[in-house]
């Protein structure tokens, strides 16, 4: 596979343009307004899935405050269903509630269901208008890069889910967009708004474990109906409600590659894309970028040197192109290396732990333990566990009832003072994207790949 290369912005020009006057991205008049701390920034919500629905309901909920955030526009390629239906879990029958797509979701926000600048399936009408001030992108994966990068040049701010981008060259470009356009940016990595991980952050830089060597942690999961085919297929997904053009993307490009390959019409890959390797990386990026993002935060971490995927698709053969076996080992240059591993097809858990040369933090519910180790005292800890081990110290940090409205909050307050520092900045998540990546790619050609630093590409 040739290295995937990416230009970086043009330094003499964005400097010289930054002299000339306010924030680059405000040159066009109309861009030109910022959210002042009395003002309602006006959110437009692009992708209407099942993750959306948690920030719309989120959205609606601030709206009591009068300088809250309010619905403004929303966009997906589905007009969408709402309905009940029965679901048999332990062996009890639940009636849940589903209300998706783009009509349901305009109906939650109150916004005017024939008005088709703020009700839309083009991405590109709710850019285009002045009454949207931040964008939260919730689209399949493959779209993130574009809308992104779009976003950022017609002047918006971003609130955008995992993975940031698909590839580490997209993910460059959105580092130079969201620099050169001056504009917030942040990543949905929901666990970053738990106070554990700044708290293990500081413990590190302490000294109090001595240097990082090593880092694992892995995701499990076991459905008998297959991890991501329990989304629902429904009749109403038809190519007269559903624009598969817009869906699959096949006439966009970031750094001249198409988003995906033309394909014909399927409700299956629409409802169940994840399971698809044209449109997701399957654990790599649906599962794993959480733990790799949280972890690289908490050491202080950012790209690797080096990143090996292994795994394979063993178990759950249902049609899917992604594996249920994944395996990810990434070394870094300030010395260390960081284990990744997991399945779809069993549920039995491994222990997330950051080991040094003088002690190990193991993350557990609500907080961290500290164990020491004694380098001087030869193999004083057990070669397997058979138990817990005691902890040296217990260091409590109960996550907050509301992680997604956190980060929102977080988000908003950076919009308010311009202040591009978030929980989840697009350097942390340009990093986690390079990592997994890299893995995936791995997984797919079957050889190590690395990344050059000094020129930003995969090699």
């Amino acid at each position: 596979m040739p290295p995937v290369e990416h230009h970086p912005l043009d330094r003499r020009k964005f400097l010289k343009a930054a002299a000339a006057g306010t924030a680059l991205a405000l040159s066009a008049a109309s861009y030109a307004r910022i959210p002042g701390t009395n003002e309602r920034i006006r959110v437009g919500f692009l992708g209407c899935g099942g993750r959306a629905q948690a920030h719309i309901h989120l959205v609606g909920k601030l709206a009591t405050d009068p300088n809250a955030p309010v619905a403004a526009a929303v966009c997906d390629v589905w007009d969408g269903f709402e309905g009940e239906y029965e679901q048999i879990t332990n062996g009890r029958t639940i009636t849940r509630r589903y209300s998706q797509g783009l009509y349901p979701s305009a109906t939650k926000c109150g916004l005017d269901l024939a008005d088709k600048q703020h009700v839309t399936k083009d991405y590109r009408r709710v850019l285009d208008s002045k009454d949207v001030d931040v964008v939260c992108i919730s689209t399949p994966d493959h779209w993130h890069a574009r809308m992104t990068l779009d976003a950022l040049a017609a002047g918006k701010d971003v609130f955008c889910e995992t993975p940031m981008t698909r590839t580490a060259a997209e993910a460059v470009a959105v580092l130079d967009a969201a620099a050169m356009h001056n504009r917030v940016v942040t990543v949905a990595t929901q666990t970053l708004a738990d106070p554990v991980w700044k708290a293990a952050h500081e413990l590190i830089r302490s000294g109090r474990i001595g240097p990082v060597s090593h880092i694992s942690t892995g995701v499990f999961r076991n459905d008998i109906r297959g991890q991501w085919r329990f989304y629902r297929l429904l009749d109403s997904m038809t190519p007269s409600t559903i624009d598969w053009d817009l869906f699959l993307g096949h006439h966009f490009e970031v750094n001249g590659e198409r988003l995906a390959p033309n394909r014909e019409f399927d409700p299956t890959l629409f409802a169940q894309w994840r399971c698809d390797r044209d449109f997701s990386g399957g654990p790599f990026t649906d599962l794993y970028i959480h733990p790799i993002t949280r972890l690289l935060a908490a050491c202080g971490l950012r790209f690797p040197t080096r990143v090996i995927g292994a795994g394979g698709l063993y178990h759950e053969k249902d049609g899917r192109t992604v594996p249920d076996v994944a395996t990810v080992v990434a070394d870094f240059d300030e010395g260390c290396q960081m284990l990744v591993t997991g399945t779809t097809a069993s549920a039995y858990p491994v222990e997330e732990v950051i080991r040094g040369r003088l002690g190990a933090i193991k993350f557990v519910k609500c907080g961290m333990l500290v164990i020491r180790d004694d380098p001087t005292g030869g193999a004083g800890l057990p070669g397997r566990l058979e138990k817990t081990l005691e902890p040296t110290d217990i260091v409590s940090a109960p996550p907050p009832a509301n992680e997604t409205e956190v980060l929102w909050r977080n988000f908003l307050d950076c919009v308010r003072r311009r202040d591009r520092n978030t929980l989840c900045s697009p350097e942390l998540g340009a990093a986690a994207v390079a990592v997994v990546a890299m893995a995936q790619a791995g997984w797919r050609e079957g050889r190590v790949y690395s990344w050059d630093g000094e020129r930003r590409v995969v090699r």
